[in-house]
């Protein structure tokens, strides 16, 4: 059917993409271990940088909060998604 191969398509690029996720931390790691600063490569420049941010512990929020407060904080989103997983062998 079609499907299939569009179906190991996407898993074949899903998985790529896994692998180029896991060199892409492991560069980053490496540039993050050096400190902050700007870095040049040939074609590229990184910059390291440290800095705070700030988030909100939902589970706190539905603790201390009212239900009315926490159903007006709430943003509600449908999402479609695709699950892709190896066939087992």
């Amino acid at each position: 059917m079609i499907y299939e191969k569009m179906i190991d398509e996407l898993g074949t690029i899903n998985q790529q993409i896994a692998e180029l996720e896991t060199i892409s931390r492991r560069l980053k790691n490496e540039l993050i271990a050096r400190g902050v600063g700007k870095y040049a490569g040939l074609d590229f420049v990184a910059e390291v940088q440290h800095y705070d941010r700030a988030t909100i512990n939902p589970v706190l929020v539905k603790e201390y909060g009212t239900s009315a407060f926490v159903q007006q904080v709430t943003q509600v989103k449908t999402v479609d998604a695709v699950v892709v997983k190896r066939v087992a062998v």
